[in-house]
C-alpha cells in the first residue's frame, strides 16, 4: 500500500541557480552543444518506454529575460500531481507571507466561580497535536477556569468538503489523503501494525497510538500461514461512510510486521474527545460538547491560542517531503483569508474551491499566465488538476525574484540530498545541483525546478509524464536520465 514518503530537511539560504553543499562532480559524459539539444531530447522523449506517453518539457534560462532553449507541449495542460504544490506555495508566499502563523484559539468569559461556556475555533493548523491541546487546556486553568457549561468545537473555518471530493476513494483510506478541516489533531491519521501469529489463526492487528474517541471498529479477515508459503496479500478497506476498516489477506509465520497508516475519517470528534480529556486533566469539569459547523461572530475574549510554524516552514515540508495535508491546509487557509479576514474567515461556500481561486489570482498577480489551469486541490491528489509546463516554468522564474522567494526556494528538496529527492541522481554530476519538486500519480510523474549544469547558465525545467502505463520508479528514472543529458551542456561549444 502507498505510504507518503518522508524525507531530511534542508536549511540556511540557497540564492538563486547558487545551491548549497555542492559536491566534487563525478566524470560526465561529452559535453553537449546547445544547437544539439533539441534533437538529442526529442529522440529520448520519442523512444520505449515514453514513445506511448503524452510528455511535456520547458527548459528555460534562469533571470528576468530567460530563453527558451527547449519546448515540447510546453503550452499544454497536464495532471501535474504533487508538482501543483509548487503553485501552492508560490501563491502562499504572495498572499500570506513567509512569517504568517495559524492560530487555534479558545474562547469564553469565566464568572466569579470560573464557570464559562468555551469556543475552540480552529484555523487548519496541520502540525497539531496532542501537546498542543494540553497547552490549550493548561492555559484555560490559569486563566481561572474551573467548570466548562458548555464546550462548542467550531469545526466551521474551512468551510465545505473536509475530504476533497475530486480524490479517489482509494487514496481517501490513507494518511496522505486525510481530511483537511479546521481542528486537525495529529495528522488526523492513525497507525495499525499487522503481524502473523500461529498458523491458522488470525493475524494481530494493533492500533499503536490510542484515538481519543475510542479505536476504530475492524473486521479481521485474515490468516497466518506456515513460514515459506505463499501469503495472498494484505488489503485494507473501508466502504461507504462506515469507520469499520476491513482486513482481508495472509501473513507468513514469522514475518516482520507491517505498518499501515490510515486516514481518521470523524477528525472533529476526535478533536472534542481529546479536548475534554485535556481539561479533565486540569480538573477542569466539563458538561456539554457540541461540534458545530456554522461559523459565528465572536463576542468573547480569547483565553488561550497556540499558533503553528510560520508559512515559509509549511511551505518547507509540503514542497521538500510532499506532504498532502500542510499543502492543503494552506490551499485552504489562502481560500478563508483572501479578503483580509484572518481571524473568522471569509464567507465562502467551499475553502478548496475558493483556494484554486486565489491561487490562480496570486499567481496571475505575479506575472504567471495562469487562466487556462485548473485547480482543484493544493497537493496534486486530485486528477482534477490540469497545469502547463510552461506555468510551472514561469512559477519557478517569477519566485526567483520574488520578495518573499528566498523562502520559496528554501522550501524545495536537493538532488541527492534531501527530502523526496534524496535518494535521486545521487553520485552523478547532479548531487547538489538541482533543487526541485517531485509529483507522481498511478501513470503520471513530473519534476520540476531549478538545474545548474557544471559548464552551462543556471536553467528553470518542468518535465511532466501523463497516461503511462509504466511504474513511477521507472519513469522517475527516464526524468533522471534526461536531466543528466541537459547537465552535459556547454558553452564551449
Amino acid at each position: 500500500m502507498p505510504i507518503p514518503l518522508r524525507g531530511k530537511s534542508v536549511s540556511g539560504a540557497i540564492a538563486a541557480g547558487v545551491f548549497a553543499a555542492l559536491l566534487p562532480l563525478t566524470p560526465a559524459a561529452a559535453a553537449l552543444c546547445p544547437a544539439q539539444l533539441t534533437t538529442q531530447l526529442d529522440t529520448a522523449l520519442n523512444q520505449a518506454p515514453l514513445d506511448t506517453a503524452y510528455t511535456g518539457m520547458v527548459l528555460q534560462t534562469q533571470g528576468q529575460t530567460p530563453r527558451t532553449i527547449y519546448s515540447r507541449n510546453g503550452d499544454r495542460l497536464f495532471t501535474p500531481a504533487s508538482n501543483i504544490k509548487l503553485l501552492t506555495t508560490a501563491a502562499a508566499a504572495h498572499q500570506l507571507g513567509g512569517y504568517y502563523r495559524l492560530r487555534t484559539s479558545v474562547y469564553g468569559n469565566p464568572n466569579a466561580e470560573g464557570i464559562t461556556a468555551l469556543r475552540v475555533v480552529g484555523r487548519g493548523d496541520p502540525s497539531f497535536t496532542t501537546a498542543q491541546i494540553d497547552s490549550l487546556a493548561q492555559q484555560l486553568a490559569q486563566a481561572g477556569v474551573r467548570q466548562v457549561s458548555r464546550l462548542v468545537i467550531d469545526d466551521s473555518y474551512f468551510p465545505g468538503f473536509a475530504t476533497n471530493p475530486t480524490w479517489e476513494w482509494e487514496d481517501a483510506q490513507w494518511a496522505y489523503a486525510a481530511p483537511v478541516n479546521s481542528l486537525i489533531l495529529n495528522r488526523n491519521a492513525i497507525a495499525l501494525q499487522v503481524a502473523p501469529t500461529q498458523v491458522g489463526s488470525p493475524l494481530s492487528l494493533t492500533w499503536l497510538q490510542p484515538l481519543p474517541a475510542g479505536p476504530l471498529p475492524l473486521m479481521n479477515a485474515t490468516a497466518t500461514v506456515a513460514a515459506g508459503a505463499t501469503a495472498e496479500s494484505l488489503t485494507l478497506w473501508r466502504t461507504g461512510d462506515t469507520p469499520t476498516v476491513r482486513v482481508t489477506g495472509q501473513m507468513a509465520q514469522g514475518s516482520s510486521a507491517q505498518t499501515y497508516n490510515l486516514a481518521v475519517l470523524n477528525p472533529a470528534q476526535q478533536f472534542a474527545a481529546a479536548m475534554e480529556q485535556a481539561l479533565r486533566r486540569q480538573s477542569v469539569a466539563v458538561g456539554q460538547t457540541v461540534i458545530s459547523q456554522n461559523p459565528l461572530p465572536i463576542a468573547e475574549p480569547e483565553l488561550a491560542a497556540v499558533e503553528s510554524p510560520e508559512v515559509r516552514d509549511l511551505m518547507g515540508v509540503a514542497n521538500r517531503d510532499s506532504d498532502n495535508l500542510y499543502a492543503e491546509a494552506l490551499f485552504k487557509t489562502m481560500g478563508v483569508t483572501a479578503a483580509g479576514n484572518s481571524t473568522e474567515g471569509d464567507n465562502v461556500a467551499e475553502a478548496s474551491r475558493a483556494g484554486g481561486e486565489v491561487v490562480k489570482a496570486a499567481l496571475a498577480e505575479i506575472g504567471v499566465n495562469a487562466a487556462a489551469l485548473r485547480l482543484a486541490d493544493g497537493s496534486g491528489l486530485s486528477r482534477h488538476n490540469l497545469v502547463s509546463p510552461a506555468a510551472l516554468v514561469e512559477t519557478l522564474q517569477v519566485m526567483t525574484t520574488h520578495p518573499q522567494g528566498r523562502f520559496f526556494r528554501e522550501s524545495l528538496a536537493i538532488a541527492g540530498q534531501s527530502g523526496t529527492l534524496s535518494n535521486r541522481l545521487r553520485g552523478t554530476v547532479l548531487e547538489g545541483r538541482l533543487q526541485g519538486k517531485s509529483g507522481a500519480l498511478t501513470g503520471n510523474v513530473a519534476l520540476s525546478g531549478y538545474l545548474q549544469p557544471p559548464n552551462y547558465e543556471p536553467l528553470v525545467f518542468s518535465i511532466v509524464i501523463n497516461h503511462s502505463n509504466q511504474h513511477a520508479s521507472l519513469l522517475r528514472q527516464q526524468i533522471d536520465e534526461l536531466l543528466l543529458l541537459v547537465a552535459q551542456l556547454s558553452d564551449g561549444c
